[in-house]
């Protein structure tokens, strides 16, 4: 076999690595900056006057400021925080998507754990062409779990889009944790050599990126808690792909 590899295919691979390592960081960082605080039973946020069309940064509730630099690493989590907050509109066996439009900033305030995270998906919104919380049904960490009963590796992989879609991912690369709780996996859209898909997990938590040019599909998932992520449609003239928090 020959073990020679071209300038081209070298620094392919390399970008790649990079990517994939900072995925890992974004689903590390997400994990420990993002931590659920017990959910209080207090109401939720006032309702969406206009999710359609509503772009600006909405206004404090109650007792909460938004103005707190974004460099602060400690904000509380918001007290109407708690997981699946938003309604089921579309499902299939691997995934339910929410009909909210998640750059309204009315549904920002309900996706954000705290104002940090509030403040920072307000800015991404100039960056971004549409984003929208979608839960999971199976995570990669359970899919590891089984192949490694099953004794066959995992091959390929399912992962969202949006309004009802999914993309196949095949698989030409992992790097896994003997205990199969975390790790990365890398290939292409299935059909699409020219594509690059990377996805990085830590226990129910997922990031990943998907590149497409040849179908103009851009697309980066976030984690927002164990089962759920946020995906969103990114401008890849706008938008750094892999970098921890896109300032």
């Amino acid at each position: 076999m020959n073990s020679h590899r071209t300038p081209g295919k070298t620094s392919a691979l390399r970008r790649l690595g990079a990517v994939v390592v900072l995925l890992i960081a974004v689903v590390v960082w997400w994990t420990i900056s993002r931590r659920p605080a017990p959910v209080s039973p207090r109401a939720l946020p006032p309702q969406a006057v206009s999710a359609a069309t509503n772009r600006q940064a909405a206004p404090a509730v109650s007792g909460i400021p938004t103005n707190k630099p974004m460099a602060t690493q400690s904000a509380p989590n918001y007290e109407w925080f708690r997981k699946r907050p938003l309604g089921v509109s579309r499902e299939s066996s691997n995934y339910e998507w929410t009909a909210e439009d998640g750059k309204d900033t009315n549904v920002i305030r309900r996706l954000a754990h705290n104002d940090l995270e509030y403040q920072h998906l307000v800015e991404e919104n100039s960056r971004i062409i549409s984003r929208q919380l979608v839960y999971c049904n199976e995570t990669a960490d359970i899919v590891v779990e089984r192949s490694r009963l099953s004794g066959k590796p995992v091959q390929q992989l399912t992962l969202p889009g949006l309004d009802g879609r999914e993309v196949q991912f095949e698989i030409t690369s992992a790097d896994l944790s003997p205990s199969g709780q975390q790790g990365a996996f890398a290939g292409h859209v299935t059909g699409h050599v020219d594509s690059t898909v990377t996805l990085a997990f830590k226990g129910g938590r997922e990031a990943f990126t998907i590149l497409s040019p040849s179908d103009g599909l851009y697309l980066q998932g976030d984690p927002r808690e164990p089962g759920e992520l946020i995906v969103k449609s990114i401008n890849p003239e706008t938008y750094v792909v892999g970098v921890c928090g896109n300032p």
